[in-house]
């Protein structure tokens, strides 16, 4: 066997080993939560936030980076799953959850009711199916 051949197994034995060691040390990180971004604005004369719906599955972490495109403070609330914010002027804040719930929960403004909110959709995890004996 040629020295160069057995230099590249051992570079290969070595990183396999090295790959071994950093994946053992290393520990098992949680899954990233899943991320949308919900914007504040006025649409044809009506503050709506947007989008106006949100579907994530039961479980999941979930973070939602809300902005405010206008002059002025807006809530954004889902009492489902309590959360409660004022975002500020042109500003921006991050919720973070578990959508724990299976279902349909409205969002909206808290300060102006009269602004349009809408909807976060918990789908519910899959079950497998039983069998049934006979």
């Amino acid at each position: 066997m040629s020295k160069t051949r057995k230099c590249h197994q051992h570079l290969a034995f070595l990183f396999a080993l090295l790959s071994l060691l950093i994946l053992s040390i290393v520990p098992a990180t949680a899954a990233e939560p899943k991320k949308f971004t919900l914007i504040n604005v006025v649409l044809e004369g009506v503050k709506i936030w947007l989008p106006s719906s949100v579907i994530v599955h039961q479980g999941d972490e979930v973070a939602l980076t809300l902005i405010n495109k206008l002059d002025e403070p807006h809530g954004f609330q889902i009492a489902d799953v309590g959360i409660l914010e004022v975002v500020s002027p042109k500003g921006q804040t991050i919720v973070k959850f578990t959508a724990a719930k299976s279902g349909v929960h409205r969002f909206g403004c808290q300060m102006h009711p009269a602004h349009i909110g809408g909807t976060l959709l918990v789908v519910e995890q899959e079950r497998p199916l039983k069998r049934r004996n006979k």
